[in-house]
Parts: C-alpha cells; structure tokens; sequence
C-alpha cells in the first residue's frame, strides 16, 4: 500500500470519527460526500444523500438563506462564511447546524464546496429556555416589587382610617373591587364579572340574560368561554375556579345561595 493510500485511509477514518457533520458539494449544490456524522444528522444513509442536491436535507423555511450563502461563495471563492441553517429529517425532526463553509479545489479549479457542520439544536434549546427562566425571574421580581408597594400602601391606608371601621371596609373594597379588575383583564374576562358572579351563584343562563339585558344565546357564548378560561370543565365549577383566581368578592354568595342551580349549558 503506498503512502497516498495509507493517508487516505487515515483521513476516512479521522472524518468516520468526527461527531460533527463533514460534507463537500459540487458547483451545482449536488452532495459529493458526508461523513457518518452528517449522515446521522440527516437521518438518512450516505448513498441515499450523495448525490442529490443540498435542498434534500435543508428545512424549507432556511432553504433561501442557505442557497444564497452557497451562491456567494461559489460567486466568491476567498469567503469562508459562518451561517446557520436548519435540517428536516424524513421523521419531521427538524435540527439546527451552524456551518463554517470554504470553498474546495482540484488542481487549481474551483470544484464545489465544502464545509464542517455543528448541531446546536440542543444548545438553542437550552438558550431558549435560559432566556424564558430569566424572563420569567423578572417577571417575578417585578410582581413582588409590585406586592410590596401595595403592601405599603395597604399599611397606609389603615393606618390612617383604624379610628373608622367603616371607612376602613370601604378601603379594603375598593382595594379588593381593583385586584378582581386587574386580574380579569389578566385572564381576559374583564367584560364577563357580573356573568361569572351570576354563574357562581347558580343562576341558569335565561336568568342571567334577564339580569344583563343580553341574548340567551349571547349569554351561553360567554358562559362557555369563562368555563374555557378558568379550566372550569362545566359551569359547576366555575365558582371554585373563579374564587381561586380572585374574581370574586369575598363576601359573594356562593352558588345555590340565591337561586335555584341550573341545568342548562
């Protein structure tokens, strides 16, 4: 075996070894070669890629992007571009690559394209999920900064009004009528308080009609979307769901207090 035959052999099994992805393509974007690195990311067998075109393995949605980094570098053979691009496996897993690409020669002729490809699916991943633990970190840091500022003010309030209990009830109300506000919105069902108080309390649908002065069959829609959005599963627990998520008074009567519990949906 000559020494050219022996190099050879010693590269295939370096780039069998690799657990990046090693490719080259000609002039035409047609794969020449993948290492089992790259047939692995792919999700396909080597002879199944060689041979086709790049477009069999690139993400639909990154396939623009991709193609005009390997027109500007067929274009321009000096530049050696950083991209990232997206791969569709033929099982709908779709996986991310960072490549660093050059251009590749054979005796002096510009012959195609080459590159090294790094998954960093699992790293965007993790990214991800860094960026939402922040995000949700802030998120907290500002409910709590906002918690004490109304604990503050609370403090405030009955400091100066424990000389009056009726003055002090009020306070507490409209602090109490302020928060079921806020959180409805957060729940987007600020237009639906007097329906889910009316609900919790057991009143059939014809009944809160005749109390809102809205359509039976209005009032069924909305019904439905309250129990949607408190994950009530049926109108019977609606007072529970609501209760919990503060959209009820405190003193509010519970359901079947005042009227009869209904059977309609």
């Amino acid at each position: 075996m000559t020494s050219s035959a022996r190099s050879a052999l010693d590269y295939e099994d370096l780039l069998a070894r690799l657990a990046d992805v090693v490719y080259a393509v000609d002039v035409d974007g047609r794969f020449r070669y993948v290492n089992p690195a790259g047939a692995r990311v792919f999700g396909r067998q080597a002879d199944a890629i060689v041979g086709q075109h790049f477009s069999l393995v690139v993400e639909p949605g990154a396939l623009a992007d991709t193609a005009e980094h390997f027109r500007r570098g067929i274009e321009d053979p000096k530049t050696h571009p950083f991209f990232e691009t997206r791969i569709l496996r033929p099982d709908g897993e779709v996986r991310e690559l960072e490549i660093h690409a050059g251009s590749l020669y054979r005796s002096g002729a510009l012959i195609g394209r080459q590159g090294v490809g790094r998954d960093i699916t699992e790293l965007r991943r993790l990214q991800e999920e860094l960026a939402e633990k922040t995000s949700r970190l802030a998120l907290l840091e500002d409910q709590q900064r906002a918690a004490m500022d109304v604990y503050r003010r609370l403090n405030l309030v009955a400091g100066h009004v424990a000389s009056d209990p009726a003055r002090a009830e009020r306070a507490l109300d409209a602090v109490e009528v302020s928060f079921r506000s806020e959180t409805a919105r957060a729940w987007g069902l600020q237009d639906d308080l007097e329906i889910i108080r009316l609900v919790a309390d057991g009143y059939s649908n014809q009944e809160i009609s005749a109390r809102v002065h809205l359509s039976v069959h209005t009032v069924k829609d909305r019904v439905s979307r309250i129990v949607t959005a408190l994950g009530a599963r049926s109108r019977a627990g609606v007072a529970s769901r609501a209760s919990d998520a503060g959209l009820l008074l405190a003193h509010s009567p519970r359901a079947g207090t005042t009227a009869s519990p209904s059977a309609d949906g």
